[in-house]
């Protein structure tokens, strides 16, 4: 069936996971391939860790108390390592197994969490084994030690409590990268329980906690409150979370108490439609800009998107009556149940030629007043009854019974057409032509 993304096609369940196995398999095969080369040099990489390690330079100080521990520690390195080693592939993978089903601030999103997220996650991997655990154990080392008592360490010990230290570090590291993006891509908003949000944080939870060593399970708690206030501190620093990313649309209600969320897409039908006035629009409505809508298909993504995003119910075409649209984007509208509409502004004439800008400014916020109440011609009238109440110039109204302009109606310096005006005759004055 259709789906939002407008290049959804209708694909059966069992073909998408045809695709997953495939996927799964190169990357098993390749992670088995991997984890065979780095089994043979796993005790120089040992090595050469453990001599980096100030507890090492005393002859005797590191121990191994249990040869299977040792077996087990060593086969997780080289787990880990083989999984490191084919991590670019496995995101290669990933993107293309789940790009044609994400809208483009999700590709944006993902598209950037997964170069830097592997490379700075690489860099922080590399960083700390070689260079800040053991500078930790020397300052541990240093500030826990009794005179006249020697010490033995546990190399498995170190090992787990090396591996749990670069977790929580890599952790704080991709989730606040995760909530930076997605603040600038403003797919994440200030509301404590967005979706998204509360998605990473339990990502970022739960992997901590199968990753916690259990002599450590006692900092569980503490780690898991650092971590999801360390990383929103981090991400609030960043100058993207507070980019603007245009006009939003907010809630209102109609005659039947459900909620409302218009979006105006002013269309510029490749530059033959006139820009709107936003300080025109209520202040309800959410602005888009588009340049041709029926023909870019990036911008349909991005209506699509915003529709999705934003819970918009309503959506208003500017330069024309939505009809000339693509069809794969009214039937993502209408599977999130969205409405479609039109001024049609390209084609109607709403003022004469020779009308002062007051003339031009009433004209215009009577015409635009029908966008803040698209979902019905009487909620439409109701909004431009109110413009027209408030205005004191002297102008002749003029509109049809069916709405729609006689072809070369020639309007004077005073007239201005009013949409809907059969809806309006019995409570003003309007002059009726066909």
């Amino acid at each position: 069936m259709d789906g939002v993304v407008p290049t959804d096609t209708s694909q059966h369940v069992m073909n998408h996971l045809a695709e997953a196995s495939k996927r799964i398999q190169r990357l098993v095969f390749a992670f088995l391939l991997v984890a065979i080369i780095w089994a043979f040099v796993i005790e120089d990489m040992f090595a050469w860790w453990l001599a980096r390690i100030p507890l090492a330079e005393g002859a005797g100080s590191l121990t191994i108390y249990s040869p299977y521990a040792w077996l087990d520690t060593k086969w997780t390195a080289v787990g880990l390592l083989a999984i490191w080693t084919t991590l670019p592939w496995a995101a290669l993978e990933l993107w293309k197994f789940a790009e044609p089903g994400l809208l483009q601030r999700e590709k944006a999103w993902l598209s950037t969490m997964i170069p830097t997220g592997i490379l700075g996650g690489s860099v922080l991997v590399i960083w700390g084994w070689g260079w800040g655990f053991p500078r930790l154990v020397e300052m541990a080392n240093s500030a826990g030690m009794i005179d006249g008592v020697g010490a033995h360490y546990d190399v498995v010990s170190l090992f787990a409590m090396a591996l749990a230290f670069t977790w929580f570090v890599l952790l704080l590291f991709l989730q606040s990268l995760g909530l930076t993006v997605g603040r600038g891509l403003d797919l994440i908003t200030e509301d404590p329980l967005d979706s998204l949000r509360l998605r990473l944080h339990f990502v970022s939870v739960t992997i901590l906690y199968i990753v916690t060593p259990p002599a450590l399970q006692g900092l569980f708690l503490a780690a898991t409150l650092t971590l999801i206030f360390a990383s929103e501190f981090i991400a609030n620093l960043s100058p993207l979370s507070s980019r603007t990313r245009g006009r939003k649309s907010q809630t209102i209600f109609d005659s039947e108490g459900d909620e409302r969320r218009v979006l105006l897409v002013d269309c510029a039908c490749v530059d033959v439609c006139p820009r709107l006035d936003q300080e025109q629009l209520g202040k309800n409505i959410g602005m888009m800009l588009a340049n041709a809508i029926c023909l870019n298909p990036g911008e349909v993504g991005h209506l699509c998107e915003r529709v999705a995003r934003e819970q918009i119910t309503d959506v208003v075409i500017s330069g024309c009556d939505g009809s000339p649209t693509p069809g794969n984007m009214k039937r993502s509208l209408e599977v999130m149940n969205c409405s479609l509409s039109g001024l049609n502004r390209l084609s109607t004439s709403i003022h004469g030629d020779s009308a002062t800008p007051e003339y031009i400014d009433l004209a215009n916020r009577i015409d635009l007043a029908r966008a803040s109440r698209p979902w019905s011609h009487s909620a439409q009238s109701r909004a431009q009854l109110k413009v027209i109440q408030g205005q004191d110039l002297p102008s002749t109204l003029i509109s049809s019974s069916t709405s729609i302009q006689p072809w070369g109606l020639r309007l004077q310096a005073d007239d201005i057409w009013v949409h809907n005006g059969s809806n309006l005759s019995d409570q003003i004055d309007i002059q009726m032509i066909d």
